[in-house]
């Protein structure tokens, strides 16, 4: 293709259209130069003179787009400084007007309205007078003051000085109102007020407030009608950025900090940061060995909630989980779809070299014969499971010293935790962690435990 012919824009396509050619009396290279400030055209450049239709097409667009704008911002500036006129004007006017009548009023004789002479059901002239006086003086004072209280980040008219100090703590992170009962600040009095009432409020308070829909107690009307949003489904806040709906606007601004980034709230171990305070709570569990919830039936513990609310359906759906092609029943859900994979999936199989159900008939096979046919791409390990590939990567090129030990003096780093929990407890400390209760052996780690106690002691543990 001839470079003079060639779209000068995406240099891909055959040029039909000069950019020195009028369209609708502007040349395409003053459009092209007008939407990119940093591109010069001229005649004698020696660069192609000619753009395709699809490109032409896409600047038109851009050259609408920034008149459009430019349109738009001249016509929102005009009309604010439209409104900071009449603002002013009227101020200006009324001032003039007020002092007039103050004036006139002063300079007419009252010695013919004697105060003690006055009937109450009669007005006098310099009542009058003074009442539209005291009227102007108020208006003029309200118009003034939403000139003078204006934000200077957002340009928002506050009506009162101390009205415009709230609003300006909106743009900075002070929060001078705090909760004596716990760690909580607040922005606004009366944020901190709801949060005392909500958490912190007297024994003798009652719940006067009741949900004609299921009967639950709340303190505040406002607390009713928020609740009320669970039965109706309203969701009226909702996020112009993707399909989310909630019920609270405090859900909501949690929402809208996912979507802008910030992440104002870090861990103080692992420096990982976080959008919301929650967040952190919650992941400063991993960093800790506690496990605050327990079984009510079998004292088994849990480090999360939710684990223990799968663990109770164990108790309180023993075998819920049936399989459809042979009727055989489980715990778990997880353990039914191993159940299906390995008899009831097309690929699975019965070996009878080592008599075992397997998933994956042909993967399986790989072992007997010794074949892998898996290569890691950053050495020459290979395998005949993509678990074990992951597994190998992950551990010994991605993740290898992801967990590194905080003893002085030990240099030492590991793939995960669990590793690093067991370096540290043989190398660095004294205690076993893990002692079998019915001899007088330990472990470091709990599957060994595990093994040892189903090996020696014919047990599980729970």
């Amino acid at each position: 293709m001839d470079n003079h012919k060639i779209c000068r824009i995406c240099c891909e396509n055959s040029g039909t259209t000069n950019v020195f050619q009028s369209n609708y009396g502007v040349p395409v290279s003053v459009k092209i130069m007008y939407c990119c400030k940093n591109i010069r055209i001229s005649d004698d450049d020696g660069l192609p003179t000619l753009i395709c239709d699809i490109c032409k097409k896409e600047l038109e667009a851009s050259y609408n787009f920034v008149l459009k704008c430019e349109a738009s911002d001249k016509k929102l500036r005009l009309s604010k400084d439209a409104i900071f006129n009449s603002f002013y004007s009227i101020k200006e006017e009324i001032k003039k007007e007020c002092e007039d009548e103050c004036d006139n009023s002063f300079n007419d004789d009252t010695s013919e309205y004697p105060v003690d002479n006055v009937n109450d059901d009669e007005t006098t002239p310099n009542e009058t007078e003074n009442v539209n006086h005291i009227e102007m003086k108020k208006k003029s004072n309200s118009l003034c003051k939403e000139v003078e209280y204006q934000c200077s980040v957002c340009g928002r008219f506050c009506a009162s000085n101390s009205i415009l100090i709230t609003h300006m703590r909106t743009h900075t992170t002070d929060k001078p109102y705090h909760c004596q009962f716990c760690d909580k600040k607040y922005k606004e009095k009366g944020s901190l007020k709801r949060h005392k009432d909500s958490n912190h409020h007297p024994k003798n308070r009652s719940r006067n407030f009741i949900c004609e829909s299921c009967g639950k107690a709340f303190f505040s009307k406002n607390d009713v009608k928020i609740h009320l949003r669970t039965h109706t489904g309203e969701t009226p806040y909702i996020c112009n950025n993707c399909p989310m709906k909630f019920t609270q606007i405090s859900a909501y601004l949690r929402h809208q900090k996912r979507h802008s980034g910030v992440r104002s709230y870090s861990c103080s171990i692992c420096n990982k940061k976080f959008c919301t305070k929650d967040e952190l709570k919650m992941h400063s569990n991993v960093h800790s060995n506690e496990k605050k919830y327990s079984c009510p039936i079998c004292s088994s513990p849990f480090k999360y909630r939710n684990n223990l609310k799968k663990h109770l359906l164990l108790h309180s759906q023993p075998k819920s989980f049936v399989c459809n092609h042979c009727g055989r029943t489980f715990n778990v859900k997880g353990n039914l779809k191993i159940h299906i994979d390995r008899i009831h999936s097309p690929k699975s199989g019965y070996c009878s070299m080592c008599s075992k159900n397997v998933a994956n008939m042909e993967v399986h096979m790989w072992r007997h014969s010794g074949e892998r046919p898996l290569k890691c791409e950053q050495c020459s390990s290979s395998f005949y499971e993509v678990k074990a590939l992951a597994h190998h990567t992950n551990f010994r090129h991605k993740n290898k010293e992801k967990h590194k030990c905080t003893y002085d003096g030990c240099t030492m780093a590991f793939p995960t935790k669990p590793m690093l929990d067991f370096h540290k407890a043989k190398l660095h400390e004294t205690g076993i962690p893990f002692p079998c209760d019915r001899c007088s052996r330990g472990f470091y780690r709990k599957n060994d435990l595990a093994r040892h106690k189903i090996g020696t002691h014919k047990e599980r543990l729970l």
